[in-house]
């Protein structure tokens, strides 16, 4: 049972990640536009990043016996993807935000406004 438990717990960092690549998928899926791109790329990496850490990086410093300074290293090259990757999923998210107002205000303009 507490191995059970603790593999259940160990796999709870992955959820929002793969929540949201799961849904800029769904984006994709139904809307294929730049934004969509962007977002489902920045999502993607970020979730492989994230099983990165939580399950590649111990065993892979634990097999090579690696210094503090080699894992300094490679943090800090994760980082700098995982970076880019926030970017990318930033600059989706923005354009999809200044199309929907843009889209929004075009309905706004076409009724009147009443003056009671």
């Amino acid at each position: 049972m507490n191995s059970i438990l603790s593999n259940l717990l160990s796999l709870m960092p992955i959820i929002p990640p793969g929540i949201v690549f799961g849904a800029c998928c769904f984006f994709l899926l139904k809307k294929p536009s730049a934004e969509a791109i962007l977002m489902t790329i920045g999502s993607g990496i970020s979730l492989i990043i994230n099983i990165l850490y939580s399950f590649l990086m111990p065993l892979i410093m634990a097999a090579q016996n690696l210094t503090p300074t080699e894992v300094m290293k490679y943090q800090t090259i994760v980082g700098v993807i995982s970076f880019i990757a926030g970017l990318c999923f930033a600059a989706g998210l923005l354009i999809l935000i200044i199309n929907t107002v843009k889209k929004n205000k075009i309905i706004y303009d076409q009724f009147p406004k009443s003056n009671n």
